[in-house]
């Protein structure tokens, strides 16, 4: 079981690392070098921000100690190294960016809200939502998107149990499984087998996913790391004009999916 495909955004990567360096300026600037090493083995609150345009294409990623708007996301940070302050940020960051990506796919329609609730409930077991990697694989964004979503249809059936409500929202999502068909389809086309993608993107956290997600996730990965890009879908996991890819721009540069 899986759902339609969701990628980051190209340079948010390296918005991350750019705002970690700020933080940690700033850091090593607020106490003296005697109290530093003891003092950076605590965690730090910090507060990011995602912003996107009116369109809702992604814009940057900023990053402060003290909070800024109501938007801002609550960040715990480690900054006793570089290296480790950018992960941590990274990781919150990228939570922060999927819960935003179910909240704009529950606009569309509720993928899983044709599952029974033990098939929904067996899929939270599988997919662990918490984005705990240093590498972010295909896969494992795959995987952590699947499992907020499903979170995100428990809560929904649990905020109201009507039936009714359950079939429209079911006749609802008809088009975006219907999406998940054509994937399916240009992926047999595709031919599959690409044993030439990045080791971390073959299955990982997706080792439990049945064989038919495991082929989905290897070509997803495998056109994320070719073409910086899915075929059918941009990175929200919605058809690109004419179920083809747009021709790529310094506009929409950073639509593009990231692969690590």
């Amino acid at each position: 079981m899986h759902v339609l495909p969701i990628g980051l955004p190209a340079l948010l990567s390296g918005m991350v690392a750019l705002e970690a360096a700020k933080l940690k300026l700033q850091l090593n600037a607020s106490v003296s070098g005697l109290l530093r090493e003891a003092m950076s083995r605590f965690d730090v609150t910090c507060h990011a921000r995602l912003q996107f345009d009116a369109r809702g294409a992604f814009r940057s990623v900023t990053a402060s100690l003290e909070r800024t708007s109501l938007e801002d996301v609550e960040a715990q940070i480690s900054w006793e190294t570089f290296g480790l302050l950018r992960y941590r940020l990274e990781e919150q960051v990228v939570a922060a960016y999927l819960d935003h990506a179910v909240e704009r796919r529950l606009k569309r329609g509720r993928e899983l809200a044709h599952l029974g609730d033990e098939a929904l409930e067996a899929l939270r077991l599988r997919c662990h939502s918490r984005i705990g990697s240093d590498r972010l694989s295909t896969s494992h964004l795959q995987e952590a998107f699947l499992g907020r979503l499903a979170d995100a249809e428990v809560a929904e059936r649990q905020r109201d149990s009507s039936k009714h409500r359950r079939l429209q929202a079911i006749e609802q999502a008809k088009p975006l499984r219907e999406l998940l068909e054509l994937e399916r389809a240009d992926a047999e086309r595709d031919g599959g087998g690409h044993t030439d993608i990045i080791g971390c993107n073959h299955y990982g956290v997706a080792s439990k996913a049945p064989e038919e997600t495991r082929k989905i996730y290897d070509y997803r990965a495998y056109h994320a790391e070719r073409r910086e890009g899915f075929p059918l879908f941009d990175i929200w996991g919605e058809p690109w004009p004419k179920r083809g890819r747009r021709k790529r721009t310094a506009v929409d540069s950073q639509e593009v999916a990231k692969t690590p």
